[in-house]
């Protein structure tokens, strides 16, 4: 590494320090925005109200609570809610 450090040539030295910053520099901006786009994706991929009352609905018809006409009458009321 020592010759590019020479006294003949001490611009091409500094030439590859600010381009080696810069690198790292977008490197580290990728990653960034990487992260934020990733997060946000994450955050929107939750289940919402109607999935989790699906979710608790199944699991009541699995465990026997309810028969099978009350959680099609349930799944059907809450996929297709009457507006009042």
């Amino acid at each position: 590494m020592g010759e590019f450090f020479t006294a003949g040539n001490p611009v091409l030295g500094i030439s590859i320090a600010v381009g080696f910053v810069v690198l790292l520099t977008a490197i580290g901006t990728a990653l960034w925005f990487a992260l934020i786009k990733a997060r946000t994706k994450a955050a929107s991929t939750e289940p919402n109200e109607t999935t989790k009352a699906a979710d608790l609905l199944r699991q009541s018809y699995v465990n026997g609570d309810i028969t099978k006409e009350q959680y099609d009458e349930q799944l059907r009321n809450l996929q297709n809610p009457t507006k009042n």
